[in-house]
């Protein structure tokens, strides 16, 4: 294979993954595999992110759980749990067992949920520090935590993470280290069950309030949080059948007749996009 084709394709990958994952769609899911790892891992990833979910899962049950879970990895877990939730149980558990615990945990917690409800769509990595600590031990907590939320607000939670309050990062730098966060949190927090339907999320007056709102189970649970943007993905995405249809049934009938073409016309398919758009 030429080395010009395949640096070309690299770079157009780069510019424009969102374009190569819908040149790729068109093709067989086996092509793609193979495609796929003829590319570096970080190329594999910026295309299986911008890829349909049904397509992504139909991807990773034709490669090994092991390379799936190598490409999956960072992947937002929202994204990660539609991809998952539209593969066999036992495969999708393959593939979480090679993850990372924090993701894989954060994951499970969305895959409880079915897709129509609230629990589906929300951020299950929503950080939470407990009532009980000093604001100093609050800091020290924070430090080990990759970033901190948009909104620049922590949830408060007790011992048996029920949720009990809010502070703002900025006003939890302000505190003295020795008061307790218990004692200078807002106890008013605009919250949304987790079992609400996807359907009746949207009207919340709640929104007028906050755009993000943090999302509790039938006990208070801290659960995760969901984005005013996430209710609307969640409504269009529910009314196009390509996000919700599970192809797993067809999967593994279907691969017996997924090697029509080569990798190099794989290839091809990307530079007809790309040499117009060079000559010009």
């Amino acid at each position: 294979m030429p080395v010009r084709k395949v640096s070309l394709a690299l770079s157009f990958i780069a510019e424009d993954p969102e374009a190569a994952a819908k040149i790729l769609e068109q093709s067989k899911v086996q092509e793609v595999a193979d495609f796929l790892d003829s590319l570096p891992l970080d190329y594999q990833y910026q295309v299986v992110e911008q890829l349909l979910p049904s397509f992504a899962a139909r991807l990773c049950l034709v490669i090994s759980c092991e390379r799936a879970a190598a490409i999956l990895t960072d992947l937002r877990n929202e994204k990660l749990a539609k991809i998952l939730r539209l593969m066999p149980k036992l495969e999708a558990s393959n593939i979480l067992e090679n993850l990372p615990k924090k993701q894989r945990d954060s994951t499970r917690v969305l895959l409880t949920y079915p897709a129509r409800v609230v629990g589906a769509w929300m951020h299950a990595d929503a950080i939470a520090i407990s009532a009980e600590m000093t604001v100093a031990e609050a800091l020290l907590a924070l430090e080990n935590e990759p970033e901190i939320s948009d909104t620049g607000q922590l949830y408060i939670t007790d011992r048996d993470s029920k949720l009990k309050g809010r502070i703002s990062i900025i006003k939890l730098l302000k505190a003295r280290e020795d008061l307790f966060v218990k004692d200078i949190m807002e106890n008013k927090v605009p919250h949304i069950s987790a079992h609400m339907l996807i359907d009746n999320a949207q009207a919340l007056t709640l929104w007028n309030e906050a755009n993000t709102l943090a999302v509790v189970d039938k006990e208070s649970r801290l659960q995760g949080a969901l984005n005013f943007s996430d209710v609307h993905k969640a409504l269009s995405q529910s009314q196009d059948h390509r996000y919700t249809q599970s192809y797993a049934p067809d999967v593994v009938s279907g691969i017996t007749g997924v090697y029509g073409k080569t990798l190099l016309v794989l290839l091809n398919n990307l530079m007809n996009v790309i040499e117009p758009d060079l000559k010009s």
